[in-house]
């Protein structure tokens, strides 16, 4: 690319600027040739002349153009020069052979504001201090007989003719500075729309990167945070059963009901009507609420800020209409103002583009639970219970720790489901499930192994500790209260002293409970390193 002193992105809009320059000059030509024509007090030369002096300009100035176009002269440098020539082509044109009352004069004033629109107010400022030094000369050079300027007219100092010059002059600076003050306006409004634009095109781009709900959420904050300064805000999303639950939050501080400590709003939940009534309100309306004074409304989540705070309620909207949830965000307004429109407006763009973005979040979520979990009882499912072994037991190879498993089965279930019906074995194996999952550690997993086998991980437990949890779980399972009496078996191994590898640690858990089905049912075995071997040489 030809270098002319500008960057690449500067460029393109310069060169437009210079296309439009060149089609105001040669309006200003065509006005002048038939202002001659049409008007006879602009007749200060011949019309030959005129035409001449017109057109020799537009060529001139269209050759420079053209050789700046091939050389690497500074583009900002020609723009200057070629406005300077435009207005001494309009001081000989108008009042420099015309005189003073010619209308061509206002030439000059179309000249000052196109140029203060293409270029900036310093190079406006520039230009009307070049015409107003032309015009003053012209006069000065006229009064004192040097040259017989302004169509021959005489300007004394003081006379009227001369106080009309002074006012010109005046008007030309007034002007620039009007249209380039209104310029900047604009130009400021438009920057900031682009700005917008592009932070919204930004916040989309990080949204395509975020994966679950609550990094949905957090990628909102941040976005609203970064751009508008909302630093203190929260996400909620309205769950199935009507409470409210905190997505992300962002510079809120609060105490955690049965906790002594101060610790992030996120994760807390609260009830839609009683604990967050103005925000129930706002999904209700589905509408953009503005709340002020917000320790003072009665709603737990409103009051994690600043009671004279402008804090925004904007809800978030399912992709099949109703209201999913809301942002809150606290907008840094001096007091007693209200949030710009503009503002007010972007952010809307921001919650309805997070939105969609939490929605489809979910459903991903709930995809990537289902292809995990076992339908029938909400636990993990072989497939899954394969790769966390194979990661625990990556672990415990490396010699991180220990791992334990337990395989259980569901004594005489066959019999169950032949005496009782399918329906009556599914509702035993929901029931027996949802007791592992309750009486699970943190950490751990349940998992349906197959018909009605499970197999729980147990990572950082051995011997005595996990044998006493198999027999809470054993007892557990004797005391479910349902019609039909149900035990269990259970197996124990654990790793390295039974392996180290998923299959083997398996086999071994498999091999106790063959034990202690063996040995009576309802009971616990652990496996031996005999266990061990039998299972490698089978």
């Amino acid at each position: 690319m030809k270098r002319t002193g500008l960057t690449a992105v500067d460029l393109v809009p310069l060169g437009e600027r210079m296309r439009m320059i060149s089609a105001f000059r040669a309006a200003a030509v065509v006005v002048i040739l038939i202002s001659w024509l049409a008007v006879p007090s602009t007749r200060g030369v011949s019309f030959q002349v005129t035409a001449i002096a017109g057109m020799g300009y537009l060529a001139a100035t269209l050759l420079v153009e053209a050789i700046w176009r091939r050389s690497d002269a500074p583009a900002r440098f020609l723009f200057g020069v070629i406005a300077m020539s435009d207005s001494l082509f309009l001081a000989w044109a108008s009042y420099g052979s015309a005189g003073l009352d010619t209308p061509l004069r206002y030439l000059v004033l179309l000249q000052l504001i196109t140029v203060s629109l293409l270029a900036s107010f310093r190079t406006g400022l520039k230009l009307a201090m070049f015409n107003s030094w032309l015009l003053l000369c012209a006069v000065y050079a006229t009064e004192t007989g040097a040259v017989d300027a302004l169509g021959g007219e005489k300007v004394v100092f003081g006379d009227d003719a001369y106080l009309r010059v002074a006012v010109e002059v005046i008007i030309y600076f007034l002007v620039t500075v009007v249209t380039t003050s209104f310029a900047a306006i604009n130009e400021r409004e438009l920057r900031r729309r682009r700005y917008d634009l592009e932070e919204l095109a930004r916040f989309a781009l990080g949204l395509e990167q975020a994966e679950s709900p609550a990094d949905v959420a957090e990628t909102l904050l941040e976005g609203v945070s970064e751009i508008y300064g909302c630093e203190p805000s929260v996400v909620v999303r309205l769950e199935k059963d009507g409470i409210l639950h905190s997505l992300a939050s962002r510079g809120l501080l609060r105490r955690v009901p049965g906790e002594d400590m101060e610790a992030d709003l996120k994760s807390a939940r609260f009830t839609l009507q009683d604990e967050a009534p103005v925000i129930a309100k706002a999904m209700q309306d589905d509408q953009t609420m503005l709340v002020r004074g917000a320790g003072t409304q009665g709603d737990k989540i409103l009051a994690e800020f600043a009671p004279d705070a402008n804090v925004a309620i904007l809800p978030l909207r399912g992709p099949h209409g109703g209201v999913v949830g809301v942002m809150v965000a606290e907008h840094p307004a001096r007091r007693g103002s209200r949030i710009e429109r503009r503002v007010l407006t972007m952010m809307e763009r921001f919650a309805s583009h997070g939105s969609l973005a939490l929605e489809n979040a979910r459903l991903l979520e709930e995809v990537r639970a289902l292809s995990i979990t076992d339908p029938l009882t909400g636990l993990a499912n072989r497939r899954h219970l394969d790769a966390v072994l194979d990661r625990a037991c990556a672990q415990v190879a490396k010699g991180h720790g220990t791992l334990s498993v337990m395989m259980i089965d569901i004594d005489h279930f066959k019999k169950l489901n032949d005496t009782h019906g399918h329906q009556a074995g599914d509702d035993v194996l929901k029931l027996v499930a949802k007791t592992l999952e309750r009486d699970l550690r943190a950490g751990d997993l349940a998992a349906r192994y197959g018909g009605e086998e499970f197999t729980i991980v147990m990572p950082g437990a051995t011997g005595p500790a996990v044998e006493q949890a198999a027999e809470r779980l054993r007892d557990a399972i004797t005391r479910l209260p349902h019609p039909i009496p149900v035990t269990i078996s259970v197996g124990v191994a654990w790793a390295p002293v039974h392996g180290i590898d998923r299959e083997t640690i398996t086999k071994a858990a498999d091999h106790a409970l063959y034990a202690a089905k063996t040995g009576g049912r309802n009971r616990v075995a652990l496996a031996v390193v005999p266990d061990l071997v039998a299972a490698r040489r089978a």
